[in-house]
């Protein structure tokens, strides 16, 4: 172990110079909550208040982001990893402005990647913080050793949930492993998505911290919450983006009040840099 761990420090470089970078994880316990479909709206919002904003499709074996946006990019992170591309190389501008890093879909090596190999992408993404405001990181569904790191090393994790029994149910499993590692460092939140009104996804937040105070003795902070618009699944369906059609309707409204909270907000005034926490949390995880 001490031998591995030297081998991963050596991949960790000095700390990034841009102080409103900000590294944002969404994730979920289950799929089908929609988490990528609220990370893209939420990178257009970004991007229309000014904000320079980068998705990182993490969803490595899955890869779902291009989808949504309608987009077929040529290189993905598999020839990052294969040494084929560098990291700039394959960061692609979408139509509606905002850039994106897209994954591969059936590539079961992404899936299951080394520390080595996670630190290697990790650390290949160092330089890119000049550049950018926000980076958005897409997880695939579920607690991977990958998933777990991504959000730990974040400065804000957003873990999505709906009202769904099961959603909740998973929501409330992430939250509390996240909570068995988690530092002052990285700002826990659930944000209720699909939900029909502002009561009911205060009465779902409040079961789970209630639930995770219990049980943890910590809590997750409210995000808030994404009413259920019926213009959404037919967004999806025809491919664009509902904030770029149509900025009135509840689901717009309520991403674009997200957004101006992660671009207004406050920021916690003791730092760390988003790769040494990589690096530090995946220690820590492979040694317990």
């Amino acid at each position: 172990m001490k031998d591995q761990a030297r081998v991963l420090r050596e991949l960790i470089k000095s700390e990034y110079d841009n102080d409103n970078f900000q590294v944002i994880t969404i994730t979920s316990g289950k799929g089908g909550v929609g988490k990528t479909s609220f990370t893209v709206n939420l990178a257009y919002a970004l991007e229309k208040l000014e904000k320079r904003v980068l998705i990182l499709d993490a969803d490595l074996a899955l890869a779902n982001v291009n989808i949504m946006l309608g987009e077929k990019p040529e290189y993905n992170l598999i020839h990052v990893l294969q040494g084929e591309k560098s990291i700039n190389e394959i960061i692609y501008t979408s139509k509606y402005g905002f850039k994106y890093i897209p994954a591969s879909s059936g590539v079961e090596k992404l899936a299951n990647l080394s520390a080595k190999e996670q630190l290697y992408l990790i650390n290949s993404l160092k330089d890119i913080a000049l550049n950018f405001d926000f980076m958005l990181i897409d997880t695939s569904a579920g607690i991977s050793e990958i998933v777990v790191n991504f959000c730990l090393s974040a400065d804000k994790t957003i873990v999505i949930t709906t009202p769904e029994p099961t959603s909740t149910a998973d929501a409330y499993a992430i939250s509390r492993i996240l909570l068995e590692y988690k530092t002052d460092m990285m700002e826990l939140g659930l944000l209720v998505n699909m939900v029909p009104s502002v009561e009911e996804a205060k009465r779902i937040y409040e079961g789970i911290d209630r639930v995770l105070r219990k049980f943890t003795g910590k809590g997750v902070e409210f995000y808030g919450y994404v009413r259920k618009d019926e213009k959404l699944p037919l967004s999806i369906k025809e491919g664009f983006l509902l904030l770029d059609k149509n900025r009135k309707t509840k689901y717009s409204q309520d991403v674009f009040s997200f957004a101006e909270f992660l671009a207004t907000g406050k920021r916690k005034a003791q730092r760390t840099n988003f790769w040494q926490k990589f690096f530090n949390n995946l220690i820590k995880i492979k040694e317990e």
